[in-house]
């Protein structure tokens, strides 16, 4: 009885760790490979992310890193644009002068160089002053050359240990040009997010991940259906968990009292 009791034990035990383990996984920073974006009020585009008035508030968050560095990453969607705003912390003594975010767009899913045609970039000329430029440019052949129409809009803030990067990019494939990436709804594209210290884009690049971003195709914000089908499980599971673990609780208190009359 009490081999099996014990075996019991351990089984819940793993159990609980197997799923505590996932979900500190899950949350964690980690590559994250495909981002479904989210429909909300369109954020203001200042350097800046207000808490108080809820900007952002509905937008896919993720804790990723970009080479060594922790970030987070938000994305958000309207009608007219796409919204990507980049957050870290970092020493001022550890920030260079004329750091710069930027955002490498493929006109596609594929992350095959040659489908990265697109560059909006937020390049800083004194950060300790908050002095920087937004850029927008086209790719040919692994060179940065400036778009004949500015398209999108970006701007940061460095506060305290804090850097902020906000990215405006219109979605409109029906009126994209050559020189954007045409960005459409119910599409997926690769983005590489880049970290650099010059404003030399090819050799001035320090860190860089690439994400998948899932443009939604409607408008009508749901909560997505693999979402709402793991919070089930997982509410199911350790409702049974904790109905076992009190049975288990409850049967041990019962040998207990069992042993005492025995004694008695």
């Amino acid at each position: 009885m009490k081999k099996i009791n014990f075996r019991v034990l351990i089984c819940i035990l793993i159990v609980n760790t197997s799923i505590i383990s996932f979900f500190l996984v899950s949350k964690g920073y980690s590559t994250v490979n495909e981002i479904d974006s989210e429909i909300g009020e369109s954020p203001v585009i200042d350097g800046y992310i207000d808490l108080s008035s809820n900007e952002w508030n509905k937008a896919t968050r993720e804790d990723i890193l970009l080479g060594d560095l922790p970030i987070i990453l938000r994305v958000l969607q309207n009608d007219e644009n796409l919204y990507i705003s980049v957050q870290f912390d970092l020493l001022v003594e550890y920030h260079s002068l004329s750091e710069f975010v930027g955002l490498i767009i493929s006109n596609s899913s594929s992350d095959v160089k040659e489908e990265f045609i697109d560059a909006k970039i937020i390049q800083f000329s004194n950060i300790s002053k908050n002095e920087f430029s937004f850029f927008d440019y086209y790719i040919d052949n692994g060179n940065f050359l400036n778009d004949t129409k500015l398209d999108g809009d970006g701007e940061a803030k460095l506060e305290k240990v804090t850097s902020t990067y906000e990215f405006s990019i219109p979605i409109k494939a029906s009126t994209a040009d050559e020189q954007d990436a045409a960005l459409d709804f119910g599409n997926t594209y690769a983005f590489n997010i880049t970290y650099g210290e010059t404003s030399i884009y090819q050799t001035g690049v320090k860190k860089s991940t690439i994400i998948l971003i899932n443009v939604k195709s409607s408008t009508t914000s749901k909560p997505p259906f693999t979402d709402l089908t793991v919070l089930i499980i997982c509410i199911v599971i350790f409702s049974i968990l904790g109905v076992l673990y009190c049975s288990y609780i409850y049967k041990i208190f019962r040998l207990k009292g069992n042993i005492k009359r025995i004694k008695r």
